[in-house]
């Protein structure tokens, strides 16, 4: 670990004092007399003693900023004698500690020692953590264009103490990508809780949230601290925010803007550090418009947002994805080792997956567990699949075609589905029959002349 230190203060006897007292212990001392000049080079220092006054700005307003954009940081706070309500703001807005001038030199090492201990102990925490999570969650897997992206957005966002919203359609991993998001963040430490607003009838919604004193309501026999006090000082998700009721929202919005509320049955205000992250499978921007969420709200949530593409986009990562589910499902239930075959693999890229990863997930698991010998062939994964309607197969592939087509004000859904559905059908029966209009006629059971008519229709000749 390197035992670099920043020093940004405009007094050099300060300087002086701080280089004598620390260097010959091992410390390396880089100081800048302005907080421009500091903050830039911030980045790399694990701590940090800044003055609470400078020429160009206050010290408070550099801590607040080194608080969102460089969280690994440790802050003391160089306070001038006399200047404690200074120093006590400072330690509400995240300062690790604070020296009051003219400091003792014992007492400066005394600080800068216990803090480098507690950085150590905080990365070997981490290691751990890391650890544990990677046995425990599963990794996220890809290297198409779509899913990239995310990974990058991740590391963007991760150790950025801001507000994120994750969405994606149902099955996607949003609650893989918030886990991800809180443990490469300074809230690795803290608790990850998450709550499903959609599993939760609206009218509970509000004390599983904020939790609720004891007698509270009927049935509230013992008091209870709510997700909101359960995540303090880790990261909360709320998965599908937009099931939020609109009286709610205004309250959480309170909690994002000031970091307090107060439980129900209870006039006594509780204060609690949590990251939040919002997930929706919606248009939230359709919600708003539709008077069912909050502008404001969504403004508060909106200020990063990492998309999910659906995995219908993602066809170079299903085979890696599927072999990765194998795998772990072989492990997990004491399996003999199994493998796709070729036409397995084929069968899982053409698939549409309407219901995600999590639903490829769910065919593997079932595959493995139902197949005969190490090797799973495509009736392993579809045996419903082949079996099922043409109304099921359809609504399957055309699912989010029709997803898109909604949110048109005057799409001509029918017309165009069928136009489409005629002419992929019409394609296939015909390459079957090697461009015999006679023969794919009978097979389609419809008139030669109804049949020449549509592909002349549909260009198709």
């Amino acid at each position: 670990m390197n035992r670099r230190i920043l020093v940004i203060d405009d007094d050099e006897s300060v300087l002086w004092v701080i280089r004598k007292a620390l260097e010959p212990s091992g410390y390396d001392i880089e100081a800048k007399t302005t907080l421009k000049a500091g903050m830039k080079a911030i980045d790399g220092f694990r701590l940090v003693l800044l003055d609470m006054m400078l020429p160009d700005g206050s010290g408070l307003d550099a801590l607040k900023e080194i608080r969102v954009f460089n969280p690994d940081a440790l802050v003391v706070m160089i306070t001038a004698h006399g200047r404690m309500e200074s120093a006590v703001e400072a330690m509400r807005e995240g300062a690790y500690d604070y020296l009051e001038k003219p400091f003792d030199i014992e007492e400066l090492r005394i600080v800068v020692g216990k803090a480098f201990r507690d950085i150590s102990l905080r990365d070997e925490l981490t290691s751990l953590r890391q650890h544990k999570e990677e046995q425990k969650t599963s990794p996220m897997i890809g290297k198409s264009k779509g899913i990239l992206k995310v990974f990058k957005e991740i590391g963007r966002v991760a150790p950025k103490d801001v507000t994120v919203l994750v969405s994606g359609e149902s099955g996607t991993g949003k609650e893989l990508v918030a886990k991800s998001i809180h443990n490469n963040s300074p809230r690795k430490f803290g608790p990850f809780v998450a709550l499903n607003a959609a599993a939760i009838p609206k009218d509970l919604l509000e004390a599983e949230l904020f939790g609720w004193e004891k007698g509270a309501f009927t049935g509230a026999h013992e008091k209870n601290p709510g997700k909101i006090q359960s995540a303090d000082g880790g990261t909360l998700l709320l998965d599908e925010i937009s099931e939020l009721d609109i009286n709610l929202q205004a309250k959480l919005l309170r909690f994002l803007q000031e970091h307090e509320y107060s439980p129900i049955g209870s006039t006594r205000t509780v204060r609690a550090d949590v990251r939040i992250i919002g997930a929706t499978n919606r248009d939230l921007k359709d919600c708003v418009r539709n008077g069912q969420f909050r502008e404001d709200l969504y403004y508060r949530f909106n200020v990063i947002e990492i998309s999910l593409p659906p995995l219908r986009n993602r066809e170079e990562d299903i085979v890696p994805l599927a072999s990765h589910f194998l795998a772990e499902t072989s492990r997990l239930l004491d399996l003999p080792p199994k493998e796709l075959s070729r036409d397995a693999q084929k069968a899982l890229r053409e698939y549409d997956w309407p219901g995600n990863v999590r639903e490829l997930e769910n065919t593997i698991k079932k595959a493995a567990l139902l197949s005969q010998g190490n090797l799973i062939e495509r009736k392993d994964l579809f045996a419903e699949t082949q079996n099922a309607s043409v109304r099921d197969f359809l609504e399957g592939k055309l699912n989010g075609f029709l997803k898109q087509m909604k949110k048109l004000e005057s799409s001509n859904l029918y017309d165009t589905v069928t136009m489409e559905v005629e002419k992929a059908l019409f394609a296939i029966v015909l390459k079957e029959t090697e461009g015999n209009q006679v023969k794919a006629a009978k097979i389609l059971g419809i008139n030669r002349n109804t049949l020449a008519k549509k592909l002349k229709l549909y260009h198709m000749v």
